[in-house]
């Protein structure tokens, strides 16, 4: 009797069979292996149906190695596609480039197609955005970073004239430095956000005003460098980040707004956001701070400034 095989094909089940040998008897599958392999079958077909269906979206790749900004953002984008029965897939795009850069390329092919950036009526102009502040405003309550050695320099300042007579460091694109500069407050600019902290470090200028939701982490990440927080200021205008997208992507838009609508709705989005920050802001003892307010001239007439449950309060 010769070798007995078993030959399995994409679509056709053969069962044993003795090879070349047209007078063996053919041996018919049983029920449960019929079953099993149909039902293999349609799981497969399935799988390639959704992938072919899928949507990836790509959003900014973190613009140092330091960089930890964008790691709050994605997990509460991938909270809100989590709430939608869509088949969206988040993916990093490929090309590092800066937040302006990112915005204008938006929607072009390997771009991203999503953003997150301080709103302004300039924005809000270019792109659609999704007017949920994905911080709750703590994007605009600033603690310093200085050079370790300069906090004498900060002790009695409780006043923005005292603020006044020093210079800050910004990013040359960034909505902050035009609202520094509206209170008269000098900046010094640089492109490479990277390069703002060795600026710092050489005492270029004497204090770096970030978010109470960077700060930290940008600190911890940068042991070489001999810098500090700045202990007894808060300073403090309105001011969102929000999701954007290209104007060609209105189906976007609409989903993402209603994946974090759902969010808030269920309390999932407080979680998150309470994962990732909460122990930030206590770590900034906000209540034992001088509070330094500023005007934001460039806060949008449709920012939901009146929308308690979308903001952050002190005592919260």
């Amino acid at each position: 009797m010769k070798d007995v095989v078993t030959v399995n094909h994409p679509s056709v089940y053969f069962a044993e069979y003795e090879q070349m040998d047209c007078s063996a008897e053919f041996v018919r599958p049983n029920t449960v292996t019929v079953v099993l392999f149909l039902l293999c079958f349609a799981l497969c077909f399935i799988s390639l149906t959704s992938a072919a269906d899928e949507r990836t979206i790509l959003y900014p790749m973190p613009e140092s190695a330091h960089d930890q900004r964008p790691l709050y953002p994605v997990r509460l984008l991938g909270l809100a596609i989590s709430k939608l029965e869509k088949p969206y897939r988040l993916k990093q795009s490929r090309a590092l480039m800066t937040q302006t850069r990112a915005l204008r390329m938006m929607g072009q092919e390997n771009a991203p197609d999503i953003v997150w950036s301080m709103t302004t009526q300039e924005r809000e102009n270019a792109y659609i955005p999704i007017r949920i502040p994905i911080y709750k405003g703590l994007i605009g309550w600033r603690l310093f970073l200085i050079h370790a050695g300069q906090q004498s320099t900060f002790d009695e300042i409780d006043s923005l004239s005292g603020l006044q007579k020093l210079t800050a460091g910004q990013g040359h694109d960034w909505p902050d430095s035009y609202i520094l500069n509206n209170s008269h407050i000098d900046v010094m600019s640089s492109s490479k956000y990277e390069r703002l902290f060795e600026m710092l470090n050489k005492e270029r200028f004497n204090f770096f005003p970030r978010s109470v939701i960077e700060i930290w982490d940008e600190l911890s990440a940068r042991p070489h460098y001999n810098l500090a927080v700045e202990k007894g200021i808060l300073l403090r205008y309105p001011a969102a980040i929000y999701y954007f997208v290209h104007k060609n992507n209105a189906q976007l838009a609409t989903d993402i707004q209603r994946g974090l609508q759902l969010a808030i709705e269920d309390g999932s989005f407080e979680q998150m956001f309470l994962k990732h920050n909460e122990w930030l802001i206590e770590k900034a003892c906000l209540n034992e701070r001088h509070i330094i307010d500023l005007p934001n001239p460039l806060l949008p007439p449709l920012t939901p400034v009146h929308n308690e449950a979308l903001w952050y309060h002190i005592g919260e």
